[in-house]
């Protein structure tokens, strides 16, 4: 019966579920070059302008100087958070949580390939947590060192640098003054995730790849250490740790948790000093 034998036609190859459909990996609008260098300003000139000129106006000592300094910083910080939410609230017209995980990459590590998500490339974050302790320990000083060699103009003001707060004039004032240590963790929760997180590597860093190309991650680690106008002095060993430690895991797996999670440690650490302090055992 081969003569009445009706022949179907191949139609298009179906797609197995879950496997991503071409838009997964497409890149989002990206940004112009101005328009990246205003959020940047956005974020950093605020900061600069409490360090260098609000507290050392206002404060009147070590200790003063080092409360104020806490306290700007803060309110700097929760600016940038306020800042990525009237951002992500005009371009996704929601502020909600999928609004954030799409826009933010907030998210599952993503397989560079595919796109699918890949809860084991979380493993990453056991080299990079290490790699940035000691990039912490031992490079980013010897970068700050040179730095500061070659412009030594870049130095914290008087009673403004870290040494300061476990001075004996500074000290002994902060056992059990539990209210720095809130204010602390507040400055904590927006530097390492609501806020700087937010804006460089949440904001910024899908977008702009359409200026940078495929340096884009290079070009967010040196922004964010420019963007530290109120501790230039470290800039150069930041824009290191932010450009290889955080920045390029990001852009690469599509994932913020990749920095957020490596950027918490040195907060960690310096809870733990903080701590001792308040109970008088530091």
């Amino acid at each position: 019966m081969g003569g009445g034998t009706t022949q179907s036609r191949p139609g298009p190859p179906r797609q197995r579920p879950g496997t991503p459909t071409a838009t997964s990996t497409d890149l989002p609008a990206q940004y112009s070059l101005a328009k990246i260098l205003g959020i940047w300003a956005a974020a950093a000139l605020p900061m600069g302008l409490g360090y260098w000129v609000i507290t050392p106006a206002v404060a009147d000592g070590p200790y003063d100087t080092v409360v104020l300094a806490t306290g700007t910083l803060a309110a700097g910080l929760v600016w940038q958070f306020v800042l990525a939410m009237l951002i992500l609230r005009r371009e996704e017209k929601s502020v909600g949580p999928s609004a954030m995980a799409r826009r933010l990459w907030l998210q599952v590590p993503r397989d560079p390939v595919n796109g699918r998500p890949r809860k084991r490339l979380l493993w990453l974050l056991a080299p990079l947590g290490i790699a940035f302790v000691l990039n912490m320990m031992y490079l980013a000083p010897a970068i700050q060192n040179l730095q500061q060699h070659l412009l030594p103009g870049l130095a914290p003001l008087p009673f403004q640098d870290a040494e300061t707060l476990f001075s004996t004039e500074v000290a002994p004032r902060m056992e059990g003054a539990w209210w720095f240590l809130a204010l602390f963790l507040t400055l904590s929760i927006f530097n390492v995730f609501l806020g700087e997180e937010f804006i460089f590597r949440g904001i910024l860093l899908p977008r702009m790849q359409g200026v940078f190309g495929s340096a884009d991650w290079f070009a967010n680690g040196v922004l964010f250490g420019l963007y530290h106008l109120h501790q230039p002095w470290t800039a150069g060993g930041i824009m290191l740790t932010s450009g290889l430690i955080m920045s390029l895991p990001v852009r690469r797996y599509r994932s913020m948790w990749l920095s957020v999670i490596p950027h918490s440690i040195q907060t960690v650490i310096v809870f733990g000093m903080l701590l001792a302090l308040m109970r008088g055992t530091a």
